[in-house]
């Protein structure tokens, strides 16, 4: 099993943009149209999936960003949308300045 330490150090907002810049959504799985955020070196930032609502009569309720379980998750109309918030996610955590134990 892999360890993975903290960084020592935040990354900064100019950096954390850098890095995701040409950032796309990729088709991961084209039965459950489920789609990864990847940057050009193949780095995966997140996750965009459908989400499902019950009481609505397809179902279907738009798209949810960052997590497996996307009930839980707001969704977004767009796809595109649902990405930016995973960046948007990814951006938050990578700047986070780190947790003192």
């Amino acid at each position: 099993m892999t360890e993975f330490a903290e960084p020592k150090r935040p990354m900064s907002q100019k950096k954390a943009r850098e890095f995701i810049a040409g950032a796309h959504l990729v088709l991961r799985d084209r039965e459950t149209r489920h789609y990864e955020v990847v940057t050009e070196s193949g780095t995966v930032l997140g996750h965009v999936e459908p989400a499902y609502k019950a009481g609505r009569r397809s179902g279907w309720n738009g798209w949810a960003a960052g997590s497996i379980h996307s009930s839980t998750l707001p969704a977004h109309p767009t796809r595109d949308q649902a990405a930016a918030e995973a960046l948007r996610q990814w951006i938050a955590l990578a700047t986070a300045k780190p947790r003192s134990s």
